[in-house]
């Protein structure tokens, strides 16, 4: 039976363990297997989940997007009880897929769980923890180990999916008749206004480096007004270069578009361990943030509007792009919500 200030308190309970760092052995098995899951950026990943999700009032707000007007909110959930939400987790972060899983969780569905082969450890460490807090609310959560998947047809009730557009694809294909959120290739953009302070700055730069500049919600492209000293954004990113330094995958990236800089003589600006490019053209590689100088708002909007598809976030003020409130959802599509009517909770 779901019960609502049960799993309140056991998240946010969780939440203060996880602020407590009891996960050495995990978080040293992930920077081990993912060269980008270093200590740093894992623990700071842990810290925006129990800061930005596990508090009692962000789960307060969560728990409100399933409510089910006219009737008890327990017993709408209870409901659920038995609906089997498959959960496709990514791996470009880490512990990306904890906020999909908590989704779920909150609407009473369980959560069968498909990790990804670059993140194998953290999410089974964050259940097995809560399971010391709430046996029955961990054991809603179960693991698949099956790597056909299409095994599953007929046993799910809907699909969550966070990867590439060519898997997004292929799943269409695969799960055929399956309700599913499936959420593929995106980039985010920074706008300044010029009147941006170097504290300004040095946010924009987590904002883009924080996680290797991996994920959705990294800035990887930039307006600048025109007129603006772009050297300002690489004395500024220079904060970052401890935190990717011993990053392999980022440094040959980085040395790889440098020899390429110097083969066709491109006019690259060098950030000394990244790349800024003036293009019009967003997803750079690995190591590069592209940009392009405007005139009026009407070139940006005219380039969100053809990008519109692509966008994740728009941002201009600068600090939080990989903290986000537990209600600002992936693509702007409301997950619980999605997974609700998925399962067609509201015609049981």
């Amino acid at each position: 039976m779901f019960d609502r200030k049960e799993f309140i308190r056991s998240f946010s309970l969780l939440g203060e363990r996880m602020l407590e760092s009891p996960f050495y052995m995990p978080f040293l098995k992930a920077s081990r297997d993912n060269p980008f899951f270093t200590l740093h950026m894992t623990k700071t990943a842990f810290r925006n989940i129990a800061e930005k999700y596990l508090s009692e009032d962000a789960l307060e707000r969560l728990l409100s997007y399933s409510d089910s007007p006219g009737e008890d909110i327990n017993l709408f959930r209870n409901r659920m009880e038995e609906k089997i939400v498959f959960i496709i987790m990514a791996g470009n972060i880490p512990a990306v897929g904890f906020h999909d899983m908590l989704c779920v969780l909150s609407t009473g569905a369980r959560a069968r769980v498909k990790l990804s082969s670059k993140d194998r450890f953290l999410i089974p460490s964050i259940v097995d923890c809560l399971m010391e807090i709430s046996p029955e609310l961990a054991s809603r959560v179960s693991f698949e180990e099956d790597s056909i998947l299409s095994r599953l047809v007929g046993k799910i009730d809907f699909l969550l999916f966070s990867g590439s557009d060519s898997t997004k694809s292929l799943l269409k294909d695969e799960f055929p008749g399956v309700p599913m959120l499936a959420r593929g290739s995106r980039f985010s953009l920074g706008v300044l206004d010029g009147n941006e302070t170097d504290e300004d700055l040095a946010r924009l730069a987590e904002d883009m480096f924080l996680y290797g500049g991996m994920g959705c919600r990294s800035i990887s492209y930039l307006f600048l007004p025109q007129g603006f000293d772009i050297q300002r954004i690489v004395k500024a990113s220079q904060c970052m270069e401890m935190h990717l330094a011993g990053i392999e995958p980022f440094r040959w990236s980085y040395l790889k578009l440098k020899a390429i800089c110097v083969i066709d003589d491109l006019p690259w600006i060098d950030g000394s361990f990244f790349f800024l490019e003036e293009s019009d053209v967003p997803f750079p590689p690995l190591g590069c943030v592209r940009y392009a100088f405007y005139r009026s708002s009407s070139e940006i909007d005219s380039f969100c509007s053809f990008h519109r598809d692509e966008i994740q976030k728009k941002y201009t003020n600068f600090g939080n792009a990989q903290r986000p409130e537990t209600d600002d959802w992936m693509d702007g599509i409301n997950t619980v919500q999605s997974v609700l009517e998925g399962c067609k909770a509201y015609h049981v």
